[in-house]
């Protein structure tokens, strides 16, 4: 590559921040970040009190933030890669690859803030790296955590090299584990044997869709309000073959995973022999709305309608309702598995605030979520003024 084509290179990523959406992007930025610093500080000062959940509903908002988070990284990054490797028009360039990195980084990164608010004992949160079981699912997947953004970063800092050879087999290796971890987030619940919600062997398969989907949905987010507000036509087209791209995977993402979802459900209530109560508080119970309108509605129905248009802009708004609706649907598996109790009876033998099976998002969670995207915003700013700067000396 020469120096004339690689100058070109940066300019056809898009990683420019000088458009029309700064301002709108700073202003929620701003918000966030003064929303969730009032969260933290309410969590710090009454700890797990403020919180929506208790004993038998330990996790809530942030976990289900966190498997959002490891979705977009996954998703991105895959993507992101194939496209690279593949040479495929909109992602063949390496400031196209970087910008997926980085998106990557941004989203795994939070994603483990809400892990570390979430635990009673915060100040043991490097005892499953140090002291880990790896018969444990959450030791083994802290390590392929911290693997993957190791090769990661490798990755970022090879990209700026004009030739190396150790670019493409550590970015199929990234890519490896972008698939394990999804995927894994599946295995996570499918583990817990005496939760006959989450015992469903499509529950892996969801989870790797839906971060298919989501890194589609991040990726074309970040690139259309990034993308520079000059730039010449063929710069134009070749943004715009990425856009096409992305648009088309989360038409099919989308699509795929309802499909999957009905499978699931249509088990549940067609076989006379099968009877979910869990199901039953998700579909027609206390949690039909984040199900139908949050999940179905705006997640689904909606970006379908936007992404089936020809309008860029209806593109960039259904991205992001199709991330929105990806967090309605992880709370939609992780709040009815633990609502319904596993033991008759035990919900009326003790009485008390924190035993309850009930689960209501409270002020400080949602601040606290606010806080972990204002946080992700900054890693992608960050990152992508490296990647600025880096390549300005090349």
């Amino acid at each position: 590559m020469t120096k004339q084509d690689y100058s070109s290179d940066k300019i056809q990523g898009g990683s420019g921040l000088g458009n029309q959406w700064t301002p709108i992007l700073w202003l929620v930025w701003i918000f966030f970040l003064i929303a969730g610093i009032v969260g933290v500080v309410l969590r710090m000062t009454h700890g797990h009190n403020a919180a929506g959940y208790g004993s038998y509903v330990p996790w809530g908002l942030w976990i289900g933030v966190y498997f959002l988070g490891v979705g977009i990284s996954g998703g991105s990054f895959i993507l992101g890669g194939l496209g690279y490797l593949f040479g495929v028009e909109g992602f063949s360039k390496s400031s196209d690859l970087r910008c997926a990195i980085v998106l990557s980084l941004a989203a795994i990164l939070p994603a483990f803030l809400g892990v570390w608010l979430d635990l009673g004992r915060m100040d043991r949160l490097m005892n499953i790296i140090v002291h880990p079981s790896f018969t444990s699912m959450m030791a083994f997947n802290a390590w392929m955590y911290n693997i993957f953004m190791v090769v990661a970063v490798l990755c970022w800092f090879l990209s700026f090299k004009q030739k190396t050879s150790w670019l493409k087999p550590l970015l199929t290796l990234g890519m490896f584990f972008s698939i394990v971890f999804p995927s894994q987030s599946g295995v996570f619940f499918e583990a817990v044997r005496t939760n006959e919600f989450w015992r469903s062997p499509l529950l892996s398969m969801l989870f790797f869709v839906s971060a298919i989907t989501l890194g589609a949905g991040s990726l074309l987010f970040v690139r259309a309000a990034t993308a520079p507000k000059s730039s010449s036509r063929a710069d134009k087209a070749y943004l715009d073959s990425a856009f096409r791209v992305l648009r088309a995977t989360i038409l099919i993402g989308l699509i795929v995973y309802v499909v999957f979802e009905f499978a699931e459900f249509s088990i549940t209530f067609w076989n006379p022999g099968v009877y979910s109560p869990n199901t039953e508080y998700l579909l027609f119970g206390g949690y039909w709305m984040v199900f139908w309108v949050l999940h179905l509605g705006v997640g689904v129905v909606a970006p379908l309608i936007l992404l089936a248009s020809r309008s860029r802009g209806a593109w960039f708004l259904g991205s992001l309702l199709s991330i929105v609706g990806f967090g309605a649907a992880r709370l939609c598996i992780l709040v009815p598995g633990q609502v319904v109790g596993q033991i008759p009876g035990l919900a009326e033998a003790f009485q008390d605030p924190r035993l309850s099976y009930s689960y209501h998002i409270t002020a400080m969670e949602y601040l606290v979520a606010l806080l972990m995207i204002s946080v992700a915003m900054t890693i992608f700013y960050i990152g992508a003024k490296l990647n600025q700067l880096v390549e300005s000396r090349y």
